[in-house]
């Protein structure tokens, strides 16, 4: 087996066990102030679509356990997926609550919503459980990507509870 194949299959084996194990801890004692973690470090994303698409695919299944945990809770969080537009490294999945370091809710207001779908995500998503905005950049060559799921916590443009 070549070692390329090895690290490749060890690299989804940690993204796999990331994804087993994650927790949220909505107590009143815990915060998150704009706490993201990504799952390539290593440049995977880069080798081609499909490790993106897998990585994609992993942030939701992220996004499903963050609702899952957080159903029973009433403290009010904001939670999203940030694509770069360039590199898939600095993909990443935001986690937010009220804290002392950063202000809660955050808004982003440079996002337009439901301008375009990125390829990357045709086929990936049930657009009508998600919104896809576009990050309006100083590159207009590679546009990074916000992704939202509808009714998931509070809507990071405006910080009030989907409807």
């Amino acid at each position: 087996m070549k070692k390329e194949t090895r690290d490749l299959k060890k690299h989804y084996r940690h993204i796999e066990k990331t994804v087993r194990n994650f927790i949220i801890d909505l107590s009143e004692e815990s915060w998150y102030g704009m706490w993201h973690a990504h799952l390539d470090w290593d440049g995977i994303t880069s080798i081609s679509d499909k490790h993106r698409k897998i990585h994609i695919l992993n942030y939701i299944r992220i996004f499903d356990k963050i609702d899952e945990q957080t159903k029973e809770s009433d403290r009010k969080f904001q939670t999203w997926i940030y694509l770069d537009g360039s590199n898939g490294y600095n993909d990443a999945i935001y986690f937010h609550t009220e804290n002392p370091e950063i202000y809660f809710p955050y808004c982003l207001e440079n996002v337009e919503w439901n301008k375009e779908i990125p390829k990357i995500l045709i086929g990936l998503l049930n657009f009508s459980d998600y919104r896809i905005g576009v990050l309006k950049g100083s590159n207009e060559n590679a546009h990074s990507y916000i992704i939202q799921k509808k009714g998931l916590g509070l809507d990071i443009a405006t910080g009030k509870q989907y409807l």
